[in-house]
């Protein structure tokens, strides 16, 4: 059972006043973080009643700031709420009853966070976040890493065995992975783009998803 679906969403769009650093390379500290990422178990913040969606998002982008989005994510979780300001520099689609939060930057097409939990049987989480930027309007790099949260040690522990599952089901499609945690729902939409000719309108799309089980994911056509 999954928070992601369990109860209607609350959160909006939100703007907030934010200008970080710049990288030259941004792609390449995505590629860093999914290296580095199974060397590391995160502790989630004491709560109560329980863990949610802001609190493992803080765990993991508090941990890994050099990737923008999750700085802008760990600067909006300072104060969590919704804003309008004239300078914007990135949005966040929080969804805490979703079970779902979301930072995008403003100043670039799809180059954002995404964090998401769902419910195991045997009363773990599994969370799961996806780091994703685009190229001149295509998303190009993307890492897609999982969690599992054991509330009573508050410990979110590198889930090696959900990500190769993950892994391996889009590496056998060919193209481009372009993918979307679930704000509503539990299944993780997957669409691989694919070049298959000499200008922008020839491309083959490939749509599937990753479809929760209760413990893992396995394919199934959308």
């Amino acid at each position: 059972m999954t928070a992601c679906c369990l109860l209607l969403a609350m959160g909006a769009w939100s703007q907030v006043e934010y200008e970080p650093a710049e990288l030259e390379n941004p792609e390449k500290e995505i590629f860093l973080i999914e290296k580095q990422w199974t060397q590391k178990t995160l502790t989630v913040e004491n709560t109560f009643p329980k863990a949610m969606v802001r609190n493992f998002a803080k765990a993991f982008c508090q941990q890994y700031q050099g990737y923008i989005p999750n700085l802008a994510l760990v600067d909006y979780l300072k104060k969590p709420g919704n804003y309008t300001l004239e300078e914007k520099h990135y949005q966040v689609d929080d969804a805490p009853r979703n079970g779902f939060i979301k930072a995008d930057m403003a100043w670039q097409f799809d180059f954002m966070t995404e964090v998401c939990y769902w419910r195991r049987s045997n009363g773990h989480s599994l969370v799961g976040i996806l780091m994703q930027m685009g190229h001149e309007g295509e998303r190009a790099d993307n890492a897609l890493l999982f969690y599992d949260y054991n509330p009573t040690t508050r410990v979110m522990t590198p889930d090696l065995k959900v990500y190769q599952t993950a892994k391996n089901i889009i590496s056998r499609h060919k193209g481009t992975p372009i993918m979307w945690l679930p704000k509503e729902g539990k299944n993780i939409d997957v669409e691989c783009v694919q070049w298959i000719g000499s200008d922008d309108e020839d491309f083959r799309y490939d749509m599937f998803q990753l479809e929760w089980t209760g413990n893992s994911f396995k394919e199934t056509k959308k």
